[in-house]
This record gives C-alpha cells, structure tokens and sequence, in this order.
C-alpha cells in the first residue's frame, strides 16, 4: 500500500507541453511530452525525452479555456523536475504565467510568413496590359 503525499487536488488532462530542461553548466534537453494531470504545485507529464530528478525545467502548455472566448492562452511554468519512473516525469511549479497567443482561428504571424513564403511569386499584381477580371 502506497501513501498518498499529495496535498493539491490534481486535475486530469490530455494537452502537449512543450519543455526545455536544464542543469547548471549543461546543455538544454528540449522535448514534447504529453499532460498526464496538473494542479497548483505540480504537473505529471509522459515524455520520451530522458530527465533525472535535480533538473530545472521550463515548460509550456496551450490552456484548455480560452479568454473572452477567442483568445487562445498558453500557460509556462517554471520548476525543477522531482520525479521521474516509467516515462512519467512529475515536475514542481514555482513559477506560472499565463500569455496569450493569439485569437480562435486566427493564424499565428509566424503560420503567416511561412504561407507568404511557399505561396512566393505566385501572387504577382497584374501588369497594366493585362486583361481585368469582371
């Protein structure tokens, strides 16, 4: 029988996270993983990407309500990994802020260069020679 430690009511969620995690004079670790569950103090999260415990960690998640009903938000959170056993890491939250990230349906700027971009010279305003459409 396992002791339950945990003191915050835990809430189940299925969201991308998006994490950079890093010890002192190392390298940065970036990865995606998967939300397992979130709560005030702490979010257990399944990745492929190997963490050890000691690790901090700043990790990102698109928040499943968004404001006024059109603003998409994104929640970061900054912590230190505290566990880690069968692809489930469990990461503390000292730190949390809430951004927005643009409107429901609404293409990111950066979606947008990268549209402008492949779309290219396909675009060209018609020469003054050229027949009008009517």
């Amino acid at each position: 029988m396992t002791i339950e430690r945990r003191t915050r009511q835990r809430f189940p969620l299925n969201l991308e996270l998006r994490f950079t995690a890093s010890m002192s004079r190392r390298s940065p670790v970036k990865g995606r993983g998967e939300v397992v569950n979130l709560s005030s103090r702490g979010v257990a999260f399944r990745t492929e990407t190997p963490l050890t415990p000691g690790l901090s960690i700043e990790a990102s998640m698109e928040w499943p309500v968004t404001l006024n009903g059109d603003c998409v938000l994104r929640v970061t959170l900054e912590g230190q990994v505290v566990r880690v056993q069968n692809g489930l890491s469990v990461m503390s939250v000292a730190r949390y802020e809430f951004r927005t990230n643009g409107r429901v349906g609404t293409p990111a700027a950066s979606d947008l260069a990268a549209l402008k971009q492949r779309i290219g010279n396909l675009l060209v305003p018609p020469s003054a020679a050229s027949p009008q459409c009517v």
